[in-house]
């Protein structure tokens, strides 16, 4: 399985060696969009339906981009995969659900494979066909028991957290770190694959890649994620990354930012439901947006990364 990894390492200027963030977005973003994510999964189990399965994704997605309790604990690096494997995945996923929702085995024993619990076996075994079986329902609950399990790990960590071993340099080098390896994803794996613009499927595009093509909840996923990424750049009552800008050039480059995020919005209700054909502009201010990210706003708030590790297909 190929997969990309982000590892990077930030120092700090002395500036900004007063400001903590990380247990800011900890106590208000991370830790409330995990319980309102286990949430929503709790009320997807008591009633399926199409509603309520959008509203657990993009709660989901809002929680998983911008994950950090895989930094705060070793122990929960791959916690997220446990969840989701777009991307991470050699396998025909919807075939291997088929067969589990065709056998007789019992669902425990059927479910014998971390993929068989993501959100994205149970998108196919929800949206697979019009009618849900008896069966079918019950793996929906069984998976849903896995994942609030692991929500709820998350949430442990979160909850927990109070003051880490970590000096406001390290701390502050993994919410960028997060940003940056979620605007990565969103601008490649998400809008690049599907519409053919992305540097490994470079014209040649294929709805097929879209993340959550079944349920046609693609974009709703990506505009969860913009959502989850201004909680973290635009300026609220907790520190985030805006405490950091102490002058008119940072707060800039924060606001362009978030005018990005706001035109990507736009842009997204604007486009055919789940088709990427179209793409081009929503790509390109994807582009703009990570590039901003990565080589100018760490730059001017005094962060430099160096890409430790970089492996990718």
């Amino acid at each position: 399985m190929k997969k990309l990894m982000f590892l990077f390492l930030f120092v700090c200027v002395n500036l900004f060696a007063q400001e903590r963030i990380l247990l800011d977005i900890v106590k208000n973003v991370s830790l409330n969009q995990t319980q309102k994510t286990i949430n929503s999964a709790k009320a997807l189990q008591n009633e399926f339906n199409d509603k309520n399965f959008t509203l657990f994704l993009q709660d989901w997605k809002k929680t998983e981009a911008v994950y950090l309790a895989g930094s705060i604990d070793e122990d929960y690096l791959d916690t997220p995969r446990y969840i989701d494997v777009f991307n991470n995945l050699n396998e025909d996923l919807n075939a291997q659900m088929q067969r589990v929702i065709d056998s007789n085995s019992e669902i425990k024993n059927a479910l014998f494979k971390n993929s068989f619990k993501t959100i994205n076996a149970l998108e196919y075994v929800y949206y697979n066909n019009k009618d849900l079986s008896q069966r079918e329902v019950d793996i929906a609950k069984e998976i849903l028991n896995s994942i609030i399990s692991n929500l709820e790990d998350m949430k442990e960590v979160y909850s927990s957290f109070e003051e880490s071993n970590k000096d406001e340099i390290e701390e502050n080098a993994l919410v960028i770190n997060a940003v940056i390896a979620s605007s990565y994803r969103l601008k490649e794996w998400r809008i690049g694959n599907p519409a053919g613009l992305s540097a490994k499927y470079k014209n040649n595009p294929n709805n097929s890649r879209a993340e959550y093509l079944t349920s046609q909840n693609s974009f709703n996923a990506i505009y969860a994620i913009l959502e989850a990424m201004q909680d973290i750049i635009t300026k609220k009552e907790f520190k985030n990354l805006y405490t950091l800008a102490t002058n008119d050039s940072q707060k800039k480059d924060l606001n362009l930012a978030n005018s990005l995020i706001e035109e990507m919005k736009t842009e997204l209700v604007n486009l055919g439901k789940d088709d990427f054909s179209k793409a081009q502009n929503l790509f390109e201010k994807a582009s703009q947006l990570h590039d901003l990210f990565y080589a100018t706003i760490i730059q001017k708030l005094g962060l430099i990364p160096t890409i430790l590790d970089a492996d990718g297909d």
